[in-house]
C-alpha cells in the first residue's frame, strides 16, 4: 500500500465508523484524518469503539488491520474489538 491509498483508506474510515462512535470521538477522529494524522485517529478510533463496546463487520476488522501493518504500528488493538459475525 504506498502513501496514498493508506491516506485515501485512512481518509475513509470516520464515515464508515460514524454510526458507532460518541459525537466528540467521531469529531476528534474526523480531525486527525484531516490532517493526516493517521495513527493517532486509527487509535482513536480503536479506543472509541472498545469503551463503547461497538461491532464490527470482519471487513472493517480486516481494513483497521491492513492500515496499522502498512504503518508499521501494533495491530493487538484490532485483537480486542468485537466482530459481529451476522450471527
Amino acid at each position: 500500500m504506498d502513501g496514498y491509498e493508506l491516506a485515501q483508506r485512512a481518509h475513509a474510515l470516520p464515515e464508515t465508523f460514524a454510526d458507532r462512535l460518541e459525537p466528540t470521538d467521531l469529531a476528534a477522529v474526523r480531525e486527525y484524518a484531516e490532517v493526516g494524522e493517521w495513527g493517532e485517529e486509527i487509535d482513536l478510533l480503536l479506543a472509541s469503539l472498545r469503551a463503547g463496546q461497538r461491532s464490527v463487520r470482519p471487513a472493517e476488522r480486516s481494513e483497521l488491520l491492513a492500515l496499522l501493518k502498512a504503518m508499521g504500528m501494533p495491530t493487538e488493538p484490532v485483537d480486542a474489538l468485537h466482530v459481529d459475525q451476522g450471527d
